[in-house]
């Protein structure tokens, strides 16, 4: 009885491995899906996909298994006499986020960057037409930058970070 018992366990043992290496499970749970042949090659596609792995070699990068939304969201202008135009880039950014006038800025302009509760993170001025921020430290998340000078709102943008 006890060499039987060992048997039936031992061959439930090796069919439980055997079947755990073979499956392939979803580790998401998507809105959508599919996917896409032509002449170039395939690809598949998922939609609200929020989980991915990148990778980073000298030719390029490759975000596989990631949904990546494209987002410029101006909140608030005020820019009364069209003098410059802001933009920020890249827009959603893991490390640095470039802020760019078309035109020189006044003395006085700096920006605030500040969670989505509206916590002040950091703050700086606005020296050049091209500015870096680097916002590699903070957490994943949605976080506001708010372009002041001469103590007025002239842009705030809404940034997401991976």
């Amino acid at each position: 009885m006890a060499t039987e018992n060992r048997m039936v366990s031992c061959f439930l043992s090796v069919c439980t491995v055997l079947l755990t290496l073979n499956c392939v499970a979803q580790s998401n749970t998507v809105s959508a899906g599919g996917d896409c042949t032509g002449a170039g090659g395939s690809a598949s596609f998922s939609v609200g996909q929020i989980d991915f792995i990148a990778i980073d070699v000298a030719a390029g990068s490759a975000y596989l298994g990631v949904q990546q939304p494209y987002e410029l969201f101006e909140t608030n202008t005020l820019n009364e006499n069209d003098q410059f135009s802001l933009t920020i880039g890249p827009n959603p950014v893991n490390g640095q986020l470039i802020v760019h006038s078309t035109q020189a800025l006044p003395l006085q302009t700096y920006f605030i960057l500040q969670d989505e509760a509206g916590k002040m993170l950091s703050s700086h001025p606005i020296v050049s037409e091209s500015s870096m921020i680097d916002i590699s430290s903070y957490a994943a998340g949605m976080y506001f930058l708010n372009i002041i000078s001469a103590e007025k709102t002239i842009n705030t943008f809404k940034i997401i970070k991976h």
